[in-house]
């Protein structure tokens, strides 16, 4: 039989409508739910990844939270008062500052919104003379020590043309409640960047000061000028010809100069041995200590 034209388009028709019925069906019945499933799949492995994420960051804020708790002072104000106080003054001292005297304020809280202490805070202050070795090497003492305090200004003022500088320093702790114990941390902290103090060194002998003081090198004219004896013991004396200063001192004993600060190691004949900012040195009798020659401890 014969097929007509009109036939044919209507058979034509009906074969387009079958097609687009099954895509329709195979888009909404098939490929629709499965995309849906895979579009349902891929966010609850992105909200399992950001759950996973937010444990890690509460593990890592737990021992944070636990450092933090290791490193505040004393929940109580007037035992933290009185054992950073004394931490502060043996710092002072370790690092060769004189004429150290050390302040602390009133503490201040944090509170949450229903009024629980979040944490406490306690002010202090120091003024101390030195120079900028020593001041430096109180620095990097500072920051190296495992305690939640901060630096929160300085001042440094020269004291003539001396290199010695009157050193003001303001300090903000941290007290949080659940601190127990009344003793300072004494594990150190991760800070600072470089281990050794001697690696910060550059800092002090740039003399950033250098405007408006007098730049005669105070190395130059300090000398050891004299080796005597009283009662069987050496004396070294150290002259500083810009002040008219003279310092005696022995084995074992400390001494501070507007060049170097040290102790006494060892007398010699006609040599001495000190110590200064953890670096051994030779002076030579009659020698400026510009020309100390490091020696091997």
């Amino acid at each position: 039989m014969k097929l007509t034209r009109q036939q044919l388009l209507l058979g034509l028709l009906i074969l387009i409508g079958i097609v687009r019925a099954g895509d329709w069906i195979l888009q909404s019945v098939i490929q629709g739910p499965l995309q849906e499933r895979r579009a349902r799949t891929a966010q609850l492995q992105k909200d399992i990844r950001s759950r996973e994420k937010q444990l890690a960051d509460l593990r890592a804020a737990g021992g944070r939270m636990e450092t933090w708790v290791r490193q505040s002072l004393p929940a109580d104000a007037e035992t933290a008062r009185t054992a950073y106080r004394s931490w502060l003054l043996s710092l002072l001292r370790k690092t060769q500052l004189t004429d150290a005297v050390v302040d602390s304020g009133s503490p201040g809280s944090r509170r949450l919104r229903n009024g629980a202490v979040l944490y406490r805070s306690l002010p202090f202050t120091l003024r101390a003379r030195g120079s900028l070795t020593q001041f430096n090497n109180f620095l990097f003492q500072f920051t190296k020590a495992g305690l939640l305090h901060q630096i929160t200004s300085f001042n440094l003022t020269p004291a003539g043309g001396t290199g010695v500088f009157d050193v003001a320093v303001s300090i903000d702790t941290v007290l949080l409640p659940n601190r127990q114990g009344g003793e300072l941390n004494q594990q150190p902290g991760t800070l600072p960047a470089l281990a050794s103090v001697a690696d910060y060194a550059r800092i002090a002998s740039q003399n950033i000061f250098a405007v408006g003081l007098n730049t005669v090198d105070p190395l130059k004219h300090t000398f050891v000028t004299a080796i005597t004896f009283s009662n069987g013991q050496p004396l070294v004396w150290i002259t500083e010809q810009l002040s008219d200063r003279v310092t005696r001192t022995g084995p074992g004993e400390s001494f501070t100069t507007a060049a170097m600060s040290g102790s006494i190691v060892e007398v010699r004949a006609q040599e001495v041995v000190v110590e200064s900012s953890g670096q051994r040195l030779l002076l030579s009798l009659g020698s400026p200590l510009s020309e100390a020659r490091p020696v091997t401890p």
